[in-house]
C-alpha cells in the first residue's frame, strides 16, 4: 500500500514537473513575442518622430531661406542707390563751383531728382527672436510626449505585474470521477458517457466531479468558460489541515 502511494506521488510530481516545463515555454515564447511587438512598435514610433522633426527642419529652413533672399534683395537695392546717390553728389560737387548758371541748372535738375521708388520697405531682423517662437512648442510637444509616454508605460508595468500574478489553474486527475474526461493539460473537463481508463486512486470522487489541483489564497477571483445544454455546479470550498499528534503512554505504543 505505501509502494503505491509512493507510485502514484512520484507520478503527480513527474507530471507537475512536465506541467511547469510547459509553462515556462508558453511564458518564454509570449515574452519573446511581447519584446518583438514592442520593438516594432517603439521602432515605428521613432521613425514617426524623426519624420516630423525632418518636417519641422525643412520648415524652418525653408522659412530661413525666404526670409534671407528677401533681405539680400532689400540689401542689394540699397547698396545700389546708395552707389547712385554717391554718383551724384559727386557730381553735385563739380558743378557748385561752375559758373556756367545754365550748365548749373541742366546737371542741378537730374542730380537732385530722387533715385528708385523711394523709401525702401520696412525689413527688420531681431537675432533674438527671429525663429525663437518655434522653440516653445517644440519644447511644449516634448513634455507632453515625456508625461504620455510616463503614464502609459505605468500602465504597461502595471499590468505586467497583474500578468505575473495571474495562476493558470488545472484539474486534478486523481479526483476526476470516471465519466469525465480531461483534456488541454488537465484545464477542460467533459462527461462522458463511458467510464475513462482511470487507475484507482482514493481521492477519486464517485459522483461526476473533478477538484481544481492549486490553491487559491488571499483577495484573489477565477473565471471558468462553459458550454453546452446540461447543467453545471462550479464551487469553492475551504480546506482546513489538523496536526494529530498521538502521545504514548511509557512502554506503549502510539495508535
Amino acid at each position: 500500500m505505501i509502494q503505491r502511494e509512493f507510485q502514484l506521488l512520484m507520478r503527480e510530481r513527474e507530471r507537475d514537473v512536465q506541467e511547469l516545463r510547459q509553462a515556462v515555454d508558453s511564458l518564454a515564447r509570449s515574452a519573446q513575442a511581447a519584446l518583438e511587438d514592442t520593438e516594432s512598435i517603439f521602432s515605428e514610433m521613432i521613425r514617426s518622430i524623426e519624420r516630423r522633426r525632418s518636417e519641422v527642419r525643412d520648415l524652418i529652413r525653408a522659412q530661413e531661406k525666404a526670409a534671407i533672399h528677401r533681405a539680400e534683395g532689400l540689401q542689394k537695392q540699397a547698396e545700389q542707390e546708395i552707389a547712385e546717390l554717391k554718383r551724384r553728389h559727386s557730381e553735385l560737387q563739380k558743378v557748385l563751383h561752375t559758373e556756367d548758371d545754365v550748365h548749373f541748372l541742366k546737371v542741378y535738375q537730374c542730380v537732385c531728382v530722387p533715385p528708385g521708388p523711394g523709401k525702401l520697405p520696412a525689413f527688420t531682423i531681431n537675432p533674438h527672436c527671429s525663429f525663437g517662437d518655434v522653440r516653445k512648442p517644440v519644447l511644449e510637444l516634448k513634455k507632453q510626449v515625456e508625461l504620455s509616454c510616463k503614464k502609459k508605460i505605468e500602465k504597461i508595468l502595471q499590468k505586467g505585474q497583474n500578468f505575473i500574478q495571474v495562476c493558470q489553474l488545472s484539474l486534478d486527475p486523481n479526483t476526476a470521477q470516471r465519466e469525465l474526461s480531461l483534456s488541454e493539460g488537465n484545464r477542460e473537463v467533459r462527461r462522458r458517457g463511458k467510464p475513462q481508463p482511470y487507475p484507482d486512486h482514493p481521492h477519486r470522487f464517485d459522483w461526476p466531479q473533478v477538484l481544481c489541483r492549486e490553491g487559491l489564497t488571499g483577495r484573489c477571483y477565477w473565471e471558468v468558460e462553459w458550454s453546452g445544454t446540461s447543467g453545471v455546479y462550479i464551487a469553492v470550498f475551504h480546506s482546513v489541515w489538523f496536526n494529530v499528534i498521538v502521545s504514548a503512554p511509557q512502554g506503549g505504543s502510539g495508535q
